[in-house]
C-alpha cells in the first residue's frame, strides 16, 4: 500500500502544472481543406486486490495515448482517425509488462448530405449503448463500464469497434437521431458468413449530441437529456440495450450526470461464448463549478441468465478535479469488486488525463 501511495504521488506532480493549450492546425489556402492534430494522455497508478486473493497488484502505466488527426476536406467531406497504445507499461501475468503496440482505434470518412443524413465508412464505433458511443476523453469516470464492450472478442471487435458503413442522421429539428450500418462482423471460414447489422435511436428533448461520439459530462456547458435504444445482430447473436442520459446544468454553475444502460448479450450458437446474460450500468455525479470537482459514483451488474454462472458486480465512486475541463484532469477513484461465492476485490485507481485537440 505505502508503495502505492508513492505511485499516486509521483502521477500528481509529473501533471501538477496544468499547460496552456491551443488547437494545432492546417488550413488549405482557399480554407476549405483543414486538419486538426491532437493527443489523448492517461497516465494511470493502480492497486488492484482482484476478486478471491490475497494479494495485490500495482501498476504505473500509460492507460491510452493516441494520437489524433480529423478535419474536413471540403463541406461535405469529413474524416476522423486516431492511434492508441492501451496500457501502455502495465504489468502481464507473464511477469512482463505491455510491449508498445501501437494500433488504429478509429479511421472514419464522413459524409454529410444534410444533418438529416450522413453516412460514415471505414473503422467506426458500433451503434449500441450510450456508454458503448461516449468518448474516452469526456467520460464521467476514469473508463467505461466493465461490462460495456464484452461482445468484443466474439464479433472480433477493437472496443466496440468494427468496420462497415453507417447511416446517421437528426430528425425532428435534432431531437430525433437514427444510426444504422452493416459491419463486418466475424466473417468466419473463407468470409462466408453474413454481415453484422447494428442500430440506434435516440430522443432529446433539448440540445441534441449530434457528433460521432457521444459526451461524458459537459460540465455545465450544456443541456443534453436522452432516451435511446440499440440493437446488433449476426445470424442468431443478439446485444440489445436501452438507455438514459442527464447532462444537466444547475443554477449557480454546477451541474449535475447521470447515466443509466441496460444491455442484454445472447452470443446464440454463432458465439456460444458469449452466453445470455445482462449488463447494467449506473452512474452520476455533481460538479462544484468553483472548486472544479466532481464527486462520482458508478456501479455495473453482470447478471447470468444461468444461475450456475457466478454473477459479478462492481461498485465504485470517486472524486475528479478539472482543472481545464476534459484537457487536464486528475481522477482519484476506490473500487469494491463482487462475485457471487467470492471474496471481495478491491481497486484503487489515479488517472491524470491530458487533451489536447
Amino acid at each position: 500500500m505505502k508503495r502505492m501511495w508513492m505511485a499516486w504521488c509521483v502521477g500528481a506532480v509529473m501533471f501538477a502544472a496544468s499547460p496552456a493549450f491551443a488547437q494545432w492546425q492546417m488550413v488549405s489556402a482557399d480554407g476549405a481543406t483543414k486538419l486538426n492534430f491532437g493527443v489523448l494522455a492517461q497516465m494511470q497508478a493502480e492497486e488492484l486486490q482482484p476478486v478471491n486473493t490475497t494479494d495485490w497488484q500495482q501498476n504505473l502505466f500509460l492507460r491510452r495515448f493516441r494520437v489524433i488527426v480529423g478535419g474536413k476536406v471540403n463541406d461535405r467531406i469529413s474524416i476522423f482517425s486516431e492511434t492508441d497504445a492501451p496500457n501502455l507499461g502495465k504489468g502481464l501475468s507473464t511477469g512482463k509488462k505491455q510491449d508498445n503496440t501501437l494500433l488504429l482505434q478509429d479511421a472514419v470518412v464522413t459524409y454529410t448530405v444534410r444533418s438529416e443524413f450522413k453516412v460514415d465508412a471505414g473503422m467506426l464505433l458500433v451503434p449500441g449503448s450510450h456508454n458503448g458511443l461516449q468518448s474516452a476523453a469526456s467520460l464521467l469516470t476514469p473508463d467505461y463500464g466493465p461490462y460495456s464492450f464484452l461482445q468484443s472478442d466474439s464479433t472480433q471487435s477493437k472496443v466496440g469497434r468494427d468496420y462497415g458503413v453507417l447511416a446517421r442522421g437528426y430528425l425532428g429539428d435534432r431531437h430525433l437521431e437514427y444510426r444504422a450500418g452493416l459491419f463486418q462482423g466475424s466473417r468466419g471460414t473463407d468470409a462466408r458468413q453474413p454481415f453484422r447489422g447494428a442500430f440506434r435511436v435516440a430522443y432529446y428533448p433539448f440540445e441534441s449530441d449530434t457528433g460521432l461520439f457521444y459526451a461524458g459530462t459537459t460540465l455545465g456547458k450544456r443541456r443534453l437529456w436522452s432516451i435511446g435504444a440499440g440493437g446488433d445482430v449476426q445470424r442468431d447473436y443478439r446485444t440489445l440495450s436501452a438507455d438514459v442520459f442527464v447532462d444537466q446544468p444547475v443554477k449557480g454553475g454546477d451541474a449535475f450526470t447521470f447515466q443509466a444502460d441496460l444491455t442484454k448479450y445472447d452470443g446464440g450458437e454463432y458465439f456460444p461464448a458469449l452466453v445470455e446474460q445482462t449488463a447494467i450500468l449506473v452512474e452520476a455525479g455533481w460538479f462544484f463549478h468553483q472548486a472544479k470537482v466532481t464527486p462520482f459514483v458508478q456501479y455495473s451488474i453482470r447478471d447470468y441468465k444461468d444461475a450456475a454462472k457466478a454473477d459479478e458486480s462492481k461498485m465504485l465512486g470517486g472524486l475528479a478535479w478539472w482543472d481545464a475541463g476534459h484537457k487536464f484532469n486528475l481522477k482519484a477513484a476506490y473500487a469494491i469488486l463482487s462475485r457471487d461465492k467470492a471474496d471481495d476485490g478491491k481497486q484503487f485507481v489515479l488517472q491524470a488525463q491530458l487533451f489536447a485537440y
